[in-house]
């Protein structure tokens, strides 16, 4: 790529529940492989009013499952490949999970698998559902306090140590007047991200393990540990789990569905000095790393490629930080982060980067190094190409209006892609001001999200 068309496309890069038979005779299963079946809208309604109908049996009961979850220490530490917190909980889970009786695996690193099979006669996609059941290291959260709120009343709550939530700090709470809301106690958080989320999913099997006569495909769920400190996807492959249309049950509020997020790379570039007496250097050939990797430094992370730059689809490159690679004075490392939505945009440059390292080594007579790690990946860069009709359906089933969003971060789901190849959405639980003392819960949103999966369980049967 010649520079001109590299410093335009880097110009890109920063500015820019059970079926009446009817319903399934009402369809038409096509022979192209996967392609939507389209029914009469009266049937899918019919399909949706009993999944309300069976969902509204088991409202009560998620929510009591939620409330014993968050007594469950399951903080997650970067420190550690896992702790024992999080062992703890994974042998609860699994041992509440198996007795549904679906194939149930506990992997080495305390991965949860579960293989639901397929109950109708055709072939239809492998639908997956994930969410993760570790909590966040960055707040207490031992000895967490739930506080059920019953018909909300809309007025200020006073938590411990000071915390309030109200309807000024949080205008979702006037949704909730009326409604019921989980609360900390103030001195921790509350872990709705993502006990929320197990909450759905372990309730939505245990929903199709009582009921055998609700009509689905194959489907595969994971929970998985260490979310919280960027890693669920270390150990995926300890598990089968590979759907090939996903959803991640670790969102906001209100039918959120982040469809789209940012791609995410770490670069490391290492400049080599040579050692010897600097006053000397002339003669003995000394060559100071820091100059030259100060000089790479800002032609790579220029002023408007900055994070303080960069809005809504824009992307940016950040130099994270700069230090002495393993203690060596003569070695200088500088830590690239980069964010966009375009992988392309991204590996423009990297093409840029390494042409300007190029360039510094010669000129200071240092050896210049690079290294990738791919943290993450814009799971609408590979989605299934029907997945947004899915859920969308499946929502607006429920009553739901979607309410699509891109993120300017990573989720579950984009770790995932990196190892699967495949992305998914992730779909809104109820969960409000994670990772703080007053984060909370609005159950009629978890419930929601509970009815939702077993309508995209639906969705997916009308595909072949």
């Amino acid at each position: 790529m010649n520079m001109k068309k590299l410093f335009a496309v880097l110009s890109v890069f920063m500015f820019g529940a059970s079926f009446a038979s009817q319903a399934y005779a009402a369809a038409t299963f096509p022979s192209t492989p996967y392609e939507r079946t389209f029914i009469k809208s009266s049937a899918r309604k019919n399909i949706g009013q009993q999944n309300a109908k069976l969902a509204a049996k088991y409202r009560a009961a998620m929510l009591n499952r939620f409330m014993t979850y968050t007594t469950y220490d399951s903080q997650s530490n970067d420190a550690v490949a896992i702790t024992p917190e999080q062992i703890e909980t994974a042998k609860k889970l699994y041992a509440e999970i198996q007795k549904f009786g679906f194939k149930t695996e506990l992997t080495k690193n305390y991965y949860i698998y579960v293989e639901i099979p397929s109950n109708v006669a055709w072939k239809t996609p492998t639908l997956g559902f994930s969410c993760h059941y570790d909590t966040t290291p960055d707040i207490i959260g031992k000895g967490i306090k739930a506080q059920k709120i019953e018909k909300y009343d809309g007025k200020p709550i006073q938590l411990k140590n000071g915390h309030i939530l109200s309807t000024e700090t949080d205008p979702y709470l006037k949704n909730m007047i009326g409604k019921t809301i989980v609360t900390s106690d103030g001195t921790t958080m509350l872990s709705a991200d993502d006990k929320a989320g197990v909450s759905v999913l372990v309730t939505f099997i245990q929903t199709l393990a009582e009921n055998p006569s609700k009509k689905h495909g194959k489907i595969q769920i994971v929970i998985t540990p260490n979310e919280d400190v960027g890693r669920s996807a270390d150990f995926i492959e300890e598990t089968p789990y590979n759907p090939d249309i996903a959803f991640d049950f670790d969102g906001g509020v209100n039918g959120e569905v982040v469809v789209g997020n940012f791609n995410a790379e770490k670069v490391i570039y290492k400049v080599h000095g040579v050692n010897g007496h600097q006053s000397m250097a002339a003669e003995n050939g000394y060559r100071n790393a820091w100059k030259p990797a100060c000089e790479l430094g800002a032609a790579c992370a220029q002023e408007k490629w900055l994070p303080n730059n960069s809005t809504g689809k824009q992307g940016y490159v950040e130099l994270h930080h700069m230090d002495m690679s393993e203690g060596k004075a003569n070695v200088a490392e500088l830590d690239f982060r980069l964010r966009d939505f375009s992988q392309k945009n991204i590996d423009a440059w990297k093409v840029y980067a390494d042409s300007v390292a190029n360039k510094i080594s010669d000129q200071f007579g240092v050896k210049i190094e690079r290294e990738v790690y791919k943290q993450y990946g814009n799971v609408a860069e590979s989605i299934h190409p029907q997945a947004r009709q899915v859920v969308t359906n499946a929502l607006q089933n429920a009553g739901i209006t979607p309410n699509f969003k891109e993120e300017r971060a990573g989720t579950t789901a984009s770790m995932l892609m990196l190892k699967l190849g495949n992305g998914a959405y992730t779909l809104f639980t109820g969960q409000n001001n994670p990772h703080a003392f007053t984060e909370w819960l609005s159950e009629e949103d978890m419930y929601k999200a509970y009815l939702v999966a077993l309508n995209l369980a639906d969705e997916i049967v009308m595909m072949r």
